[in-house]
């Protein structure tokens, strides 16, 4: 008797437990808001790499090709899910082979940022980015009788466009992946060695690249 009264109590001790843990996910649920409210600042680092290698089996030339970029943003949210702030790109592009190429860009500017979704895990986003953007490219050839240099300098305007998905962690850190495209309009001025001409002109350059990255969310920054 005295075993078959510890397990009914034991039975509705537990019950208690299971209900009151039901009640407060339940409670949870109904107060859960979006990570990305108003008031709150979001400072991140992100970055981009890419590497390939071309061989041209007929003459064993091998030309190998690697991209990296470094993006970082700070902003508050005026609105929810609504984010304004500043951003700096520093990206970089590097050729190997007959033909040698450095570029390198520095992209400065405002960011503003939307994101869909009110859930508390994450959220689908879109992102633009109007600034100022420094250029440096630098190609050098191999030739039987020596070699010929440029070296291209300038600055211009540029737009950074994204959209990516963050998934929020304890409503402290999120992590975003996603794709940007980068379109740049520069004045450059370019030197040709060993001939020692400068000649100037205005390019467009278009990019796109995967991006990931991690950011935290403070109430005070």
């Amino acid at each position: 008797m005295k075993h078959s009264y510890s397990i009914k109590i034991i039975s509705i001790s537990l019950f208690i437990l299971f209900s009151n843990l039901i009640t407060a996910q339940i409670q949870n649920k109904d107060t859960i808001v979006s990570p990305f409210r108003k008031g709150k600042w979001l400072t991140g680092l992100s970055g981009t790499i890419n590497s390939s290698t071309i061989e041209l089996r007929n003459t064993n030339e091998t030309t190998t090709t690697n991209e990296y970029g470094v993006n970082l943003t700070t902003g508050k949210f005026i609105k929810n899910r609504f984010l304004v702030g500043g951003t700096i790109s520093a990206n970089r592009s590097n050729n190997s082979g007959i033909v040698e190429r450095t570029t390198e860009n520095l992209f400065l500017g405002p960011i503003v940022s939307y994101y869909l979704s009110k859930v508390e895990r994450g959220s689908l986003f879109f992102q633009a980015s109007p600034g100022y953007v420094l250029y440096r490219d630098n190609t050098r050839i191999e030739q039987t009788n020596g070699f010929i240099e440029e070296l291209a300098e300038g600055g211009g305007f540029g737009t950074l466009l994204g959209v990516g998905y963050s998934y929020a962690f304890f409503d402290v850190v999120t992590f975003d992946i996603g794709l940007k495209t980068n379109l740049l309009w520069i004045n450059i001025d370019q030197e040709s060695t060993p001939i020692n001409t400068i000649t100037s002109e205005a390019i467009f350059v278009n990019s796109i690249s995967f991006s990931f990255g991690f950011n935290i969310l403070v109430d005070q920054f």
